[in-house]
C-alpha cells in the first residue's frame, strides 16, 4: 500500500522546497529551494535521504500532518518541537527539535509554532511521489510551480516507513548564529562614498516586517549613491544575497526567489557560507555586516561544511529526555566480577578465591 500524508494545517507559508532550479536564470526563473539549506540537510540525513531530496518547509508557524494512509517516518529539522497523538490511543508524546518520528496510519503529527527562528523542515523517509518542473520540485508561487501547501492536501511518498526507532542530533546542529553577516563588496561598491560603506558596516540594521523569500527589506542609517552615480542602472544579473540598495536607501538582501535581473546597485553580496541564515531572520531582528575577502569566504565554507559533518555523525537512536539508551546498555558489560555474601572480604576480581 502506498503511503499518504495529509496535510491537517499548514501553519504558515508552508511549500515543497529541494535544492533548487539551476541553471534557468537566464530565462528568468529564479532559483528557488530551501531557504535554509542546512537545515534540509541535517532533516534529511536524520531519515537518510540523500541531502536535497524535498521537503516540507515552513515559516514562522509550524504544520500539522496526519498519517491518512500506511506509515511514514519523518524528521523535524528546526529549532522548535511539537507532538505526536496516537490515533489508537489518543495519547500525546513530546517531539523534540531535530528528532524523527514514525507515524502509523491515522497518527497525527503537530508541530509547535517557533519561537526560535523563522523556518523549519520536515523531512520525509524515502522522499514524495513529485513530478520535477524544470529539473526541480521546488515551489515557486508566484509562476505557478506549485504552490503554498493547503488543508486537506494529500501527498504520496515513494515508500512507506521503514523499522526503525527514534533518532536524533545530538550534537548541536548548526545554531542560530549572531555573528554580523560576511559580505564581499559589489559589483556596485563603487556608486557609493567610502562614508556610506563604513555606514554600512558600522551600523546595525533592523529586519523589516516586509519579510518573505523573495527579499528581506532592512530598517536603519538610508545608504544613498554618489550624485553622479544615481541609484538606476542597466539591469544586470542578480544572486540570492545580493544586497540591492533602491532609491529609499534602505537596503533589500535578496532571498532564493529573487527575480534574475535588477536595476538597483548592489552595494555588497553575503557570502554562500552564510546564506542559510538568511532563513532564520525574522522581524525585529538587528543584523550588522562584516567585509572580508575571497579566501576568508572559502574558509568559512569549509568550517560551515565541518559543522554539517560534525552533526550528521552525531546522529543516534533517541528514547526521550531521561530515558536510558538501551543500546548502549545492551552493548555494555555490565558484569564486572562477582562476590559471595558470605565471604564479604572478596570483592570482584578474586574469583578464584570462590569455592
Amino acid at each position: 500500500m502506498t503511503a499518504k500524508l495529509k496535510i491537517v494545517s499548514p501553519g504558515m507559508l508552508a511549500s515543497l522546497q529541494d535544492k533548487g532550479r539551476f541553471g534557468y536564470s537566464g530565462f528568468g526563473v529564479p532559483r528557488s529551494g530551501a531557504i535554509d539549506p542546512v537545515s534540509l540537510r541535517l532533516g534529511n540525513a536524520l531519515v537518510g535521504n540523500d541531502p536535497f531530496e524535498t521537503a516540507i518547509e515552513f515559516r514562522f508557524m509550524g504544520p500539522t500532518i496526519k498519517a491518512q494512509s500506511g506509515s511514514l517516518r519523518v524528521a523535524l529539522a528546526c529549532h522548535v518541537g511539537g507532538e505526536l497523538i496516537d490515533a489508537q490511543s489518543g495519547d500525546k508524546t513530546p517531539i523534540s527539535p531535530w528528532q524523527t518520528v514514525t507515524l502509523n496510519e491515522g497518527d497525527v503529527l503537530k508541530v509547535d509554532p517557533m519561537s526560535k527562528g523563522a523556518t523549519g523542515y520536515l523531512a520525509i523517509e524515502g522522499g514524495l511521489a513529485l513530478d520535477p518542473v524544470l529539473d526541480s520540485c521546488s515551489t515557486y508561487a508566484r509562476a505557478h510551480m506549485g504552490g503554498l501547501l493547503q488543508v486537506g492536501d494529500i501527498l504520496s511518498l515513494k515508500q512507506a516507513a521503514s523499522v526503525r526507532g527514534y533518532e536524533r542530533l545530538m550534537a548541536d546542529p548548526v545554531p542560530l548564529s549572531e555573528e554580523p553577516f560576511n559580505v564581499i563588496f559589489g559589483p556596485q561598491e563603487d556608486y557609493f562614498a567610502e562614508e556610506t560603506v563604513q555606514s554600512f558596516l558600522m551600523n546595525a540594521f533592523k529586519v523589516s516586517s516586509d519579510v518573505d523569500r523573495m527579499g528581506i527589506r532592512l530598517e536603519g542609517n538610508a545608504l544613498f549613491p554618489k550624485p553622479e552615480k544615481g541609484s538606476d542602472l542597466i539591469s544586470d544579473g542578480l544572486v540570492a544575497g545580493a544586497i540591492q540598495v533602491p532609491g529609499n536607501g534602505h537596503p533589500i538582501i535578496l532571498c532564493v526567489d529573487c527575480q534574475s535581473v535588477g536595476g538597483y546597485p548592489k552595494v555588497a553580496t553575503i557570502i554562500s557560507a552564510d546564506l542559510h541564515r538568511l532563513g532564520q531572520l525574522t522581524p525585529g531582528k538587528e543584523i550588522k555586516f562584516k567585509a572580508v575577502d575571497l579566501e576568508q569566504a572559502g574558509a568559512s565554507r569549509q568550517l560551515l561544511e565541518s559543522k554539517i559533518e560534525k552533526s550528521i555523525n552525531s546522529i543516534h537512536d533517541y528514547y526521550g529526555e531521561g530515558a536510558v539508551d538501551l543500546k548502549a546498555l545492551y552493548a555494555s558489560n555490565l558484569i564486572g566480577g562477582v562476590v559471595d555474601a558470605q565471604k564479604p572480604g572478596l570483592f570482584p576480581g578474586h574469583l578464584e578465591d570462590l569455592s
